[in-house]
């Protein structure tokens, strides 16, 4: 037997809906709604503003309103957020997301070891970012479910890997995830083993050569191109075209620069240069905040941290703030006695190193250095956590909200698309049950370009209510509709234990639809039918209910949303 319940309703939809269609093919795929109305929630619409009992519409892959008038569109899929806190969608700065770490493969013999090819030295600023990028690599995924929709990604390699592309982590095609191209030049203090450059020094000296040779290059093109007469015809190095740009500051080059040593370096570099220059992957910097800040430069601060602050800091970052203690840390430090100077001083190093690598973030928001995050490390499953570890240390919530959203977007130059909540922005937002900051939040929805993907934990399937008996009884039903009203009744039961919920149509007294998925929070009832109109079509319930009456909202895909209010009528049939 064919389901009744709202015939007249679905009929009415399909009439209005597809009158347009007539003599197209019926078994064509329908097309899900692109539209999405969230209701009653607290927008962030940026740091430090904080909007109540906001309606949310999307719509296209935009944010299409912000308001807490708005009726959901006839087509709005409703996305259960009462109460929630809708964030912009946290911004990545720097990063190999989506770039599948290379293999380890036998080395290739150099003939000439003090001059090896570009490739093999790492001289790669030609190739871009999203020719490596791979939409189903498992860190794209990982990152999104950590609240991260878009990610600055950087290919992999040595000095020179090449340029970076700004990319929506969603899940489509690997251009329809492109934002923004060319977003930068990498750079990283990365030798090469068995041939040039094989050290620090011999990286920074083949930067310098690349750099110089290529603003000499760019600029003999260009005057080629506006008159070449009598001008020898130009050497186009992929390599020197690519790095052009930098030398002229159309790009800026990302330095990563994760010890004290390594920023100082790229401080040093640049101001012999005069190259643009974002500090990227910073975990040591706050011996350079005053010089930084001097010299305008963008920094993108690692969220990685060490993992407990019981463990010691790495060898390597003792090294570069205080090389005497590294004596200390290569001896057997468990074998001292509880007396000895050497592991006092020792743990006193270790304390006070932990603490300015956990405070660097409000080292740098105390200097009135805005800054973005680099996540090229980081484990998302410790985002949160490391930010919360910055907060305890001293990074005020706004600031750290800042980093995740409308910094990275201006340092990125997209601020006009991301960053906050606002109408006409792209679509990318976060969902959490309470504040992000807070210990106990977690993330419930992530939008990426208008694309939802849903964390919510999915309800059982023992419908059990979660109080015994509760609005067992026989209820009516009024659903309103353009032109019309829909009536019926509501038979709540319990059976071995269970809620049973059935739906009977005035229009058919003698057919029941059966309701699944039954749940019951506190006083909000919500299951789905399925009614037969030729094809399986999904009719959600969402009802608040009170002691003799309930009212709330009727969702059917595809369709649109629908209000409902019905009363008490007594013990069920």
């Amino acid at each position: 037997m064919p389901n009744r319940f709202l015939g007249f309703l679905l009929l009415w939809i399909f009439c209005s809906t597809f009158s347009g269609l007539y003599g197209q093919n019926s078994d064509a795929p329908k097309q899900i709604s692109n539209t999405y109305f969230l209701k009653n929630c607290f927008v962030v619409k940026q740091p430090g503003v904080t909007l109540a009992g906001q309606n949310v519409v999307i719509k296209d892959g935009l944010i299409a309103e912000v308001s807490p008038n708005i009726i959901p569109p006839f087509d709005a899929q409703m996305v259960k957020s009462d109460s929630l806190y809708v964030y912009a969608g946290f911004i990545d700065g720097y990063s190999n997301t989506g770039i599948v770490k290379p293999e380890n493969k036998e080395r290739t013999k150099i003939n000439d070891p003090g001059n090896p090819p570009n490739d093999l030295a790492g001289i790669t600023p030609q190739i871009k970012a999203i020719d490596q990028f791979k939409p189903s690599e498992k860190s794209v995924s990982d990152m999104r479910s950590a609240g991260i929709c878009l990610s600055n990604v950087v290919p992999r390699g040595l000095m020179l890997p090449g340029s970076s592309d700004l990319m929506l982590l969603s899940d489509g095609a690997q251009d329809r995830m492109l934002l923004k191209t060319g977003t930068g030049q990498s750079f990283q203090l990365e030798p090469m083993r068995g041939g040039f450059p094989s050290t620090t020094i011999g990286v920074i000296s083949k930067f310098r050569e690349l750099y110089r040779n290529a603003n000499i290059a760019g600029s003999h093109d260009e005057k080629f191109k506006l008159n070449g007469t009598g001008l020898s015809r130009p050497d186009y190095s992929k390599e020197l075209v690519a790095l052009y740009p930098v030398t002229t500051k159309k790009l800026p080059l990302y330095f990563k620069a994760q010890k004290t040593k390594d920023v100082h370096k790229a401080l040093s570099l640049q101001n012999e240069l005069g190259f643009d220059m974002i500090l990227a992957d910073v975990k040591q910097g706050w011996h350079h905040v005053d010089q930084i800040k001097k010299t305008n430069s963008k920094v993108l601060i690692s969220i990685e941290l060490p993992e407990d602050d019981k463990k010691d800091i790495k060898k390597d970052s003792l090294k570069d703030v205080k090389s005497d203690s590294l004596k200390i840390a290569n001896k057997k430090v468990e074998t001292l006695t509880d007396k000895n100077p050497e592991k006092d001083n020792f743990d006193q190093f270790r304390e006070k190193s932990l603490k300015e690598y956990l405070s660097q973030a409000a080292i740098f928001e105390k200097a009135g250095i805005a800054f973005g995050f680099s996540f090229l490390d980081a484990k998302t499953s410790d985002v949160k956590k490391n930010i919360r570890r910055m907060i305890e240390n001293g990074l005020t919530e706004k600031a750290a909200l800042a980093a995740l959203t409308v910094n990275p977007a201006q340092i990125l130059g997209v601020s006009h698309l991301v960053g906050t909540v606002e109408k006409g922005k792209i679509a990318n937002l976060v969902i959490t049950n309470k504040p992000y900051f807070d210990e106990k939040s977690t993330i419930s929805y992530v939008f990426v370009d208008g694309k939802k993907f849903d964390y919510t934990e999915k309800p059982k399937k023992d419908n059990k209510p979660s109080e015994t008996g509760k609005f067992i009884g026989k209820w009516s039903y009024v659903v309103e509709i353009p032109g019309s009203t829909q009536k019926g009744k509501v038979n709540v039961k319990k059976v071995d234990g269970k809620y049973k919920i059935t739906i009977i149509d005035d229009s058919s007294p003698n057919v029941e639809d059966t309701a699944e998925e039954i749940k019951l929070e506190g006083n909000n009832l919500t299951f789905y039918i399925m009614a037969d109109m030729g094809q399986p079509v999904k009719v959600d319930f969402d009802l608040k209910m009170e002691e003799k009456s309930y009212s709330g909202n009727i969702s059917i895909t595809q369709f649109g949303i629908f209000p409902i209010k019905g009363e008490y009528e007594g013990q069920p049939d």
